[in-house]
């Protein structure tokens, strides 16, 4: 889902003129600064980041918001390490990682007085990191697959794993060393098959019998590849990477939420303790609904604001949260390394 630009400190403590909330209440800059720093992952998130978050915030605070590249573990590893002045404002994070802020005492509980739009977004993905943040995007993984040659695709991970192992054609799945596949293959199958955290045999069991038909892809990528030249017909991946792919031209790839749900892969927002109280406006234009819907359209990725309306084009595309499988993040953390362990020693890929 590196630079960290300047951050300069201002004296006084006059209001930022025009740093109102959406509920109408003003904000008090920092003493120290009308500035913040805000996270972002590359490329395309970047842009998005900037067209739908920072613009919209500096123009209401007129204060400044530079972006940190990067990834979650960074960010929280630079948190952690300097937690009475913390370089990065805003924090977006994985939620694992979410909670692993949250359980640490690193990061500020989320209420509606401080981010009136937090009103607008289901209580179930503010509770996911125990209230010390909220989700604000997310993606489904399941089934992509090339139109062309699978005119008759998976509808579930149960078919999925059936035809794969009596050679009908070849998959591509995430291997071991993609950060997510814990959550999106091996929960999730292991839920679809009849297991779940507590027990995955369901999904090693499935691996078993798919290994002569299976390819691995470590990268988003690599999964492109793997589809374009034809090295495999289907797999599981993600359903925003699959429509910016077709809508950058691979007209041929199409995706297909299984019937048992594909795995929600939820992005958090966060405010580490001591970080410039402006983060706060900053985080309500993350979570309003015109701001959502724009990032939607860039990233062709699901949002969580329940007044967003998608457009023609996105809608179908557009699985709601409520059809997913809603990973146990806390669970699957204190499993993970034996499922990896477990992994290496079966599948070794």
């Amino acid at each position: 889902m590196t630079i960290i630009k300047r951050r300069h400190f201002l004296g006084g403590s006059a209001m930022i003129g025009a740093g109102l909330l959406a509920g109408g209440l003003p904000r008090l800059a920092n003493a120290q600064s009308a500035e913040i720093t805000v996270t972002a992952f590359g490329g395309v998130w970047e842009e998005a980041v900037r067209t739908c978050f920072v613009a919209p915030f500096e123009a209401k605070t007129k204060a400044n918001a530079n972006v940190s590249l990067g990834g979650p573990p960074q960010w929280l590893a630079q948190v952690e390490a300097n937690q009475a002045k913390p370089p990065v404002d805003v924090l977006i994070m994985t939620p694992d990682l979410a909670l692993t802020a949250a359980k640490a005492g690193l990061v500020e509980d989320f209420t509606v007085d401080k981010i009136p739009n937090l009103s607008k977004i289901p209580t179930e993905l503010t509770d996911s990191v125990m209230g010390k943040g909220t989700l604000f995007d997310y993606g489904v993984g399941g089934i992509t697959f090339h139109k062309e040659r699978v005119t008759n695709p998976p509808k579930s991970f149960a078919e999925f794993v059936d035809r794969v192992s009596k050679g009908e054609f070849v998959a591509s799945v995430p291997s071991i060393s993609y950060a997510v596949t814990p959550i999106m293959l091996i929960w999730a199958m292991a839920k679809a098959l009849g297991g779940g955290v507590d027990n995955v045999d369901p999904f090693f069991e499935a691996m078993a019998k798919m290994k002569d038909n299976l390819v691995f892809w470590g990268g988003p990528n690599d999964f492109f590849n793997h589809l374009s030249s034809g090295e495999a017909d289907v797999g599981i991946y993600f359903d925003g990477r699959t429509w910016n792919h077709y809508d950058s031209g691979a007209t041929w790839i199409d995706f297909i939420n299984p019937e048992e749900g594909g795995s929600l892969n939820g992005v958090a927002v966060q405010k580490p303790k001591n970080a410039n109280p402006l983060a706060w406006d900053y985080i309500n234009e993350v979570l309003d609904a015109q701001n959502q819907t724009k990032f939607a359209d860039i990233m062709n990725y699901g949002v969580t604001n329940t007044d967003v309306v998608y457009s023609d084009k996105l809608k179908p595309r557009i699985t709601p949260w409520q059809n997913t499988a809603f990973p146990p993040y806390e669970q699957i953390a204190l499993v993970r390394n034996e499922w990896v362990d477990r992994w290496n020693r079966e599948i070794g890929r």
